[in-house]
């Protein structure tokens, strides 16, 4: 067994995202996934006045009125979340284009493509005429922001953990004049997860989920209690199973051949992409091990996919808490 970094499914192909299609364009998400955000339409940031804003590479003045922003991986979606519209995006790789809920897919049509991955176009950049850029990535990679300081003022907010990205959200709402905004999302995610736990407390305690995934090789990943999902789960009151519990690390890889680390969970959920609908082949490919067949919850029927695996904001988090309720009504 051996865990790994945030990297690992976020960013997994962003050593060769040069190459790879630019999607934003075309991202939707399936129609069982409901937008529960409520987050306003997009338009311009509204910042009053300059504003120090502390980032992994300092603290940032933003200027007064900004309303030309370039994003960069997750920032796209955390920006959308507050009803700001960027003129210039990238894709986070392609595996994973921006999982965007089905009110921002439109205005996504409308933003100009800079790149995918790390691999990000300067010159594009420039040519946009930014007055901010905002980057949320893993630090495990270089994200050129010595380059980008060089064209405007630059935001760059390092993930190591999922959790670092709603810190970054906040962040990115103060720079942008969208405080409001943001605590009304946090407010709804809260109140939402605090109802579910609540209403269906009985089932909660009783029931043991777990998150699981595969990129093939003869491995497969457990999201924990720390992970995107699991830290919803742990929101609304979930009840983990043994090898989800350990917050320690966000995702643990294990050998196909140790799949019985999921033979307590009574729930498995498993990722389903939500520009596609689909859940990705690799971790449908599971169902080809003997041990697999053999998990509690594939005999029961409770292999169940959710969308916005790599829920990275509030605005996909409250769709995630929203699948949860409906699993836990059918249960």
């Amino acid at each position: 067994m051996n865990t790994r970094v945030l990297t690992s499914r976020s960013l997994r192909v962003a050593a060769v995202a040069a190459t790879a299609a630019l999607t934003l364009a075309a991202c939707g998400s399936n129609g069982d996934s409901k937008d529960a955000a409520g987050a306003p339409s997009a338009g311009a940031a509204t910042a009053a006045g300059p504003v120090v804003v502390e980032a992994t590479n300092g603290k940032i003045t933003v200027p007064a009125g900004v309303k030309r922003i370039v994003s960069i991986s997750y920032a796209t979606g955390a920006l959308l979340d507050l009803g700001v519209q960027p003129v210039g995006t990238s894709t986070i790789d392609e595996n994973n284009p921006m999982e965007l809920l089905p009110s921002q897919t439109e205005a996504a049509k409308k933003i100009e493509p800079i790149g995918s991955g790390i691999e990000i176009n300067i010159e594009k950049v420039a040519s946009l005429k930014p007055d901010l850029i905002v980057v949320e990535g893993a630090t495990a990679f270089d994200w050129g922001v010595k380059k980008l300081e060089g064209i405007a003022p630059t935001l760059y907010f390092g993930i190591d953990k999922p959790v670092d990205l709603l810190t970054a959200q906040e962040k990115i709402a103060t720079a942008v004049g969208k405080d409001a905004e943001f605590k009304k999302l946090k407010a709804d995610y809260d109140s939402k997860a605090a109802k579910i736990k609540s209403d269906y407390a009985a089932k909660l305690n009783t029931v043991k989920w777990t998150i699981a995934s595969s990129y093939g090789g003869g491995e497969f990943l457990v999201d924990t209690s720390s992970s995107w999902v699991g830290r919803v789960l742990a929101d609304a009151g979930a009840t983990f199973s043994q090898a989800s519990a350990d917050p320690a690390e966000h995702e643990v890889t294990y050998s196909t051949e140790k799949l019985d680390v999921l033979a307590d969970a009574d729930i498995i959920l498993i990722p389903r992409t939500a520009a596609t609908g689909e859940v990705p082949q690799d971790t449908k490919d599971l169902d080809k091990q003997p041990s697999w067949k053999n998990l509690k919850a594939v005999q029961a029927g409770k292999v169940l996919p959710v969308t916005y695996a790599t829920t990275d904001r509030y605005g996909t988090s409250i769709d995630v808490l929203n699948q949860v309720e409906t699993i836990l009504k059918g249960l």
